[in-house]
């Protein structure tokens, strides 16, 4: 009876982990086919468009932040960091000096978030410590953004190559491409290999000899570097700068993150399943601005979708242990 029982037992389990690790695809799938019928427009090439250019700057976000996830960290101020650069990137392009309003941003945002890294790192860090110091990273940025600017907006004076990447496609090339070279990184790379190491296991990987506040300082960086590239995009997309721009953007990012199956425990995920949340989220928000819902319940539905991505991602790996 046992023995007849076994392949019964392995179908059922089959079925289960199909059902609770696509469990968000399916739900998104019933959504996009109840949005199609209601409105034809939904699957039009220009809506398809407007979720690209909707999806750019929280997809570079999302990638930035895959990196620290993946280390068992979270950064709490990637959207208050891509505000102060948007400011400092509009302040250095009006003043004539476009090139150099792309590349110092960037290298100040990579800058800061090795500072970030090096604070966790310094203290033997993951999720706790990196919550309580990104989150007092997130204050200051936030402040020094509305010092700077006064609380006022910026307008984009400048006629040149600044105000060209945000335009058209051009954001959403940025992203693809940084999610092709991310995961190449990730899956081609040393590097790679040893930061899902130090993710999935830090004792072990300190054990086999492996740097881990390297790897640390490195992924804080990248985030950074890459939080910078999405803050010079944002305000070369809607041609002026907000101290105020990248509020909620950091949590936009995480629920990207954590819906396309990164695992907020650290060492497992990939920049694929970014790409796969980040689109999740672009239609879930498309979907609800056909449907006319206001900001506020968007963020209630927003809210239940991380929390149903964090649970099964929770039940995912209890399974995976019980099995050995």
């Amino acid at each position: 009876m046992e023995v007849a029982a076994r392949p019964k037992d392995s179908i059922k389990n089959r079925i289960v982990d199909i059902l609770s690790n696509n469990a968000i695809l399916f739900l998104m799938l019933l959504l996009v086919s109840v949005v199609a019928i209601l409105y034809p427009r939904f699957l039009t090439l220009a809506n398809f468009n407007n979720i690209l250019n909707q999806i750019s700057v929280i997809g570079c976000l999302a990638c930035g932040m895959t990196f620290v996830l993946l280390i068992g960290c979270i950064d709490l101020s990637v959207g208050s960091m891509m505000s102060l650069i948007g400011i400092m990137a509009v302040t250095v392009a009006n003043g004539g000096r476009e090139w150099l309003a792309i590349i110092l941003p960037i290298l100040a945002a990579g800058a800061i978030g090795l500072i970030k890294g090096g604070i966790i790192a310094g203290v033997n860090g993951r999720l706790g410590e990196s919550f309580i110091t990104t989150y007092g990273a997130q204050s200051v940025l936030a402040a020094l953004a509305l010092i700077i600017q006064g609380g006022l907006f910026m307008m984009v004076t400048a006629t040149g190559i600044f105000t060209r990447i945000g335009k058209g496609a051009n954001p959403a090339y940025v992203f693809f491409a940084l999610i092709v070279i991310c995961q190449f990184i990730l899956t081609k790379t040393s590097f790679g290999r040893k930061l899902l190491f130090v993710g999935s296991n830090p004792k072990a990987a300190r054990l086999s000899g492996v740097n881990i506040k390297f790897y640390f300082l490195m992924a804080f960086m990248m985030c950074g570097l890459i939080s910078g590239i999405a803050g010079v995009l944002l305000p070369s997309r809607v041609m002026s700068a907000n101290p105020t721009a990248g509020t909620n953007y950091e949590l936009e990012a995480i629920a990207a993150c954590v819906v396309g199956g990164v695992s907020m425990k650290g060492g497992s995920g990939s920049f694929v399943n970014t790409l796969i949340g980040v689109i999740v989220i672009g239609v879930l928000s498309n979907s609800m601005n056909l449907l006319g819902l206001s900001s506020y319940p968007q963020m209630i539905v927003k809210g239940f979708v991380i929390a149903l991505a964090f649970a099964l991602d929770v039940v995912n790996k209890r399974r995976q242990m019980q099995r050995g």
